[in-house]
């Protein structure tokens, strides 16, 4: 059995031939070869929609696949999350628990626990507003920049109303739909 793109291109070649019965002079032998192009025609056409079909019921089943991991995906990272915040809320409570009876270290047979003192770390309580205050103080070294992002729905929006953006324009893309 062929090949998609083989079948494409056979058909491609069989209408490439077409033209070619206009040279046949005698009647009953272009009535003849045209039915034989038509008759092959309608072969190529059937294998292609078969092998089309195939394809597409390929992408649907690698979508709705892609679809379950995805799926899978948020229900583990939900799972981590939640998992990752009782860690956090436990550590909390064990470190209040020991620093209320002022232990700074448990070691047991299964584990070892010690409150540190970690290294330094910047806390800030209103990040704009420092961030304002920085910059208008000049300390622009003390402040990281994020380049700009486009919205592209406002710019589409100012496109179709007819307004012109140097750099944009509309337009159109094709895609296939399998349902």
């Amino acid at each position: 059995m062929s090949r998609l793109f083989e079948i494409a291109n056979d058909f491609a070649l069989l209408f490439d031939q077409l033209e070619s019965f206009d040279e046949i002079e005698e009647a009953d032998m272009r009535e003849i070869a045209q039915q034989a192009w038509f008759d092959t025609l309608e072969g190529v056409e059937g294998e292609f929609e078969l092998k089309a079909e195939n394809v597409a019921q390929y992408i649907k089943s690698l979508k709705a696949e892609a679809e379950d991991i995805k799926a899978e995906e948020q229900a583990l990272s939900a799972r981590r999350k939640a998992k990752e915040k009782r860690v956090r809320s436990l550590t909390d409570y064990l470190m209040m628990c020991m620093k209320r009876i002022h232990r700074e270290k448990i070691e047991t047979a299964k584990c070892k626990l010690s409150i540190r003192k970690n290294a330094e770390s910047v806390q800030v309580a209103d990040e704009d507003g420092l961030a304002r205050q920085l910059a208008a103080l000049g300390r622009s070294d003390l402040i990281r920049v994020k380049p700009p992002e486009l919205d592209k729905a406002a710019i589409k929006k100012a496109l179709q109303s007819g307004e012109t953006i140097n750099g944009a324009a509309l337009g159109r893309t094709e895609s296939l739909i399998i349902k």
